[in-house]
């Protein structure tokens, strides 16, 4: 079995002591934050404000974030009279600037992906609807060209002019393509592995 003291102490090591300088940093931040919050209500609603909440609760949950303040929620030596928010002294290291750099990196990746798997989810369609249905969604805005213009241009670029004869059989196909569909109405296979 272990030594406690070797189990205990790995934080402890000089590895983390930029982490514990960091910590020590933001708590003490936290700790002005807070003084100057409880003065900011007193000044505004009074001093029995911050004391008609519950008092215990706060104090024994995180008690070890109480620990240099007195009773009265001051730290030993701090006067009600001032509020610090004096950050000038704070040392932000570049270590520190490039975490939040990659932060943001990634909060912006993250949006990027949601808003690709909204638009991935908005285009599904269920094994069990008509595929035809959901694909001719309609539109406020009318089109930008005249329809079937441009799909005239590549027939007449791919066939000359037997461009008209070859549309002519497109469409006559999806005609009774649709009349099918629509006389029959198939239910659609899914699309799923079939080793799963």
């Amino acid at each position: 079995m272990e030594d406690i003291s070797t189990v205990m102490s790995w934080f402890a090591s000089p590895m983390y002591s930029r982490y514990w300088q960091h910590y020590q940093q933001a708590m003490a931040w936290h700790q002005r934050h807070r003084r100057a919050y409880r003065k900011a209500l007193e000044a505004a609603y009074g001093p029995t404000y911050s004391q008609g909440r519950s008092p215990g609760s706060q104090r024994q949950r995180y008690a070890d974030w109480n620990a240099g303040e007195d009773e009265d929620g001051d730290e030993e030596g701090s006067s009600d009279s001032e509020i610090e928010c004096d950050i000038s002294n704070m040392e932000i290291s570049e270590e520190l600037r490039q975490y939040f750099a990659q932060t943001e990196k990634h909060k912006e990746e993250l949006k990027k992906q949601q808003q690709m798997e909204a638009e991935q989810h908005d285009s599904y369609v269920p094994a069990d609807q008509d595929l035809r249905g959901v694909s001719r969604r309609s539109s406020a805005a009318p089109p930008s060209d005249r329809p079937g213009e441009r799909r005239g241009a590549e027939m007449k670029k791919l066939y000359g002019k037997d461009a008209a004869k070859m549309l002519a059989m497109e469409a006559a196909m999806q005609l009774n393509f649709d009349r099918n569909c629509d006389l029959k109405q198939p239910k659609y296979w899914p699309v799923i592995p079939l080793k799963l």
